[in-house]
C-alpha cells in the first residue's frame, strides 16, 4: 500500500465499539456492520490496544521519561498517531476500504479517552452497557468452562473491572464522542434511530445481523468465551440462570452508580 493510500483511508471515520467483556460488544459490532457503508463483521482488533496504551503510558510518564525524547506533547501525539493510522489503514484495506470503519475490542474501552486525544473527531465510540449482574453471571460461566472456581472475591474483581470499563462515560471531553446504549435496547427502534444518526450508518438493520459472513468469523464452541448467540439473530432472552444472591449482593455494592444510572437498581 502506498503512503498516500494509507493516509487516505486513515482519514475515514472510525467507530470503535466498546463495553465490559460479556456486555454485548460482539452483537453491537455485528449490528453496525449491517450497514452498506461499514465493513463486514471482523474479529477484535486487540493488536491495536498496546499502541494506544503506549500513548497513555507515555503521557502519564511525560515528566519522568517521555519529555527526554519529544519536545512537546503534540510531537509525541503525532508520533503515536502515525502508528495508529498505519494500523487502521491496514485494517481498512483488509476489510475492503469501507466508508466507515467499524471495529471493536472490549479491553480497549478504558483507553477510549486516549484514543480520542489521539484521533480527535475522526473517532466515534459506541459503548454498550449491560446489567452488571448479567455480565458477572456470564463471566462465571466462562470460568466454569475453564474449570476455575468462582468466589465472592472473583465476583468483586469482575465487578470492579466492569466499573473501570465505563469510567470514560464520566469524562466531559468525551460527551459528544460517545454514544452509550443499554444492551436491553439493542432492538429498540428509538435507540436505533439515535445510533444511526450518531454513527452516520443510517441503514443498520437488526434483521440483517450476521447476514454477511465473507470473512472467517467462526468461533469454535470449545472456546470458553464462545456464546451460542454468536452468528444468530438477535435474541434478548436470557440463557443463563440469575446470579446467586451471595454474588449479586457484591455486584450491587460495587456497581451501584451505574446500576442507578441505567435503571437497574
Amino acid at each position: 500500500m502506498s503512503d498516500n493510500s494509507q493516509n487516505t483511508h486513515a482519514q475515514n471515520p472510525v467507530v470503535f465499539v466498546g463495553g465490559a467483556p460479556r456486555s454485548g460488544t460482539t452483537v453491537t459490532h455485528a449490528l453496525l456492520c449491517t450497514s452498506a457503508k461499514a465493513n463486514d463483521y471482523c474479529p477484535e482488533v486487540s493488536f491495536l490496544r498496546p499502541i494506544v496504551n503506549a500513548y497513555a503510558v507515555g503521557m502519564q510518564n511525560w515528566d519522568d521519561h517521555t519529555n527526554a525524547f519529544f519536545r512537546t506533547h503534540e510531537d509525541f501525539r503525532q508520533h503515536m498517531l502515525g502508528h495508529v493510522q498505519h494500523s487502521l489503514a491496514l485494517i481498512s484495506k483488509v476489510m475492503g476500504n469501507p466508508q466507515v470503519l467499524t471495529v471493536k475490542d472490549p479491553l480497549m474501552t478504558p483507553l477510549f479517552y486516549w484514543l480520542h486525544r489521539l484521533m480527535g473527531p475522526k473517532a466515534r465510540f459506541v459503548t454498550v452497557v449491560r446489567n452488571p449482574k448479567d455480565v458477572v453471571r456470564s463471566r462465571q460461566e466462562v470460568l466454569r468452562k475453564m474449570g476455575r472456581p468462582f468466589t465472592p472475591a472473583a465476583a468483586r474483581a469482575i465487578a470492579s473491572e466492569y466499573m473501570q470499563s465505563y469510567a470514560h462515560l464520566n469524562v466531559d471531553v468525551l460527551r459528544e464522542a460517545v454514544f452509550a446504549l443499554r444492551y436491553d435496547d439493542l432492538t429498540n427502534e428509538g435507540v436505533l434511530a439515535q445510533l444511526r444518526a450518531f454513527t452516520g450508518l443510517d441503514d443498520i438493520d437488526v434483521n440483517n445481523v450476521w447476514a454477511e459472513q465473507n470473512t472467517d468469523t467462526t468461533v469454535v464452541a470449545s472456546n470458553p468465551w464462545f456464546s451460542p448467540k454468536y452468528h444468530q439473530p438477535i435474541n434478548m432472552e436470557k440463557r443463563l440462570s440469575p446470579l446467586a444472591p451471595e454474588f449479586a449482593d457484591v455486584v450491587a455494592e460495587v456497581c451501584a452508580p451505574l446500576m442507578q444510572r441505567f435503571g437497574w437498581s
